[in-house]
């Protein structure tokens, strides 16, 4: 049982490290924050709503594994070589592909206009509520474009 518990350590362990070390990833859990609180506002059913956490886990997924496809290159070919960068930019081109994916989803999720309209009035009727939301972008946008010491930076 032990194992099994320290088996989800080493996995959180690898989603800090990406967090940390990858941009991309810094950016595609802002989008996923900002989709997340903004789905309140649309009447999605379920079917919709597991549409978006779907792409949202796939996008994040395949960041990981483009992490460690890009590390484990680096390890056995840290000269550059053609097959190396054959294989970190097929990786890349799978975010890529899952994050246009998750788009083109978020286009047919969110294609009604009283859920703009419903957003809009929040914000109308709570003007306030624009000073988190404003707050919470630029605390995001130093989370991501921050340079780190310790890591590397896209």
């Amino acid at each position: 049982m032990k194992a099994f518990f320290k088996s989800f350590v080493y996995a959180f362990k690898g989603i800090i490290h990406c967090i940390k070390s990858e941009r991309n990833m810094r950016f595609h859990f802002c989008a996923a924050f900002y989709v997340l609180i903004f789905m309140r506002f649309f009447d999605l059913t379920s079917g919709k709503k597991a549409a978006v956490y779907i792409v949202i886990a796939l996008v994040i997924s395949l960041e990981q594994i483009n992490t460690a496809i890009e590390a484990l290159t680096d390890m056995v070919s840290p000269q550059r070589s053609e097959p190396a960068r054959i294989a970190k930019d097929c990786a890349a081109g799978a975010v890529l592909a899952a994050a246009i994916g998750s788009v083109c989803v978020a286009v047919c999720v969110f294609d009604d206009k009283n859920g703009y309209i419903k957003l809009y009035e929040f914000f109308r009727d709570k003007p306030l509520m624009l000073v988190p939301l404003a707050a919470s972008a630029v605390c995001w946008a130093v989370f991501i474009f921050a340079k780190r010491k310790d890591t590397k930076n896209d």
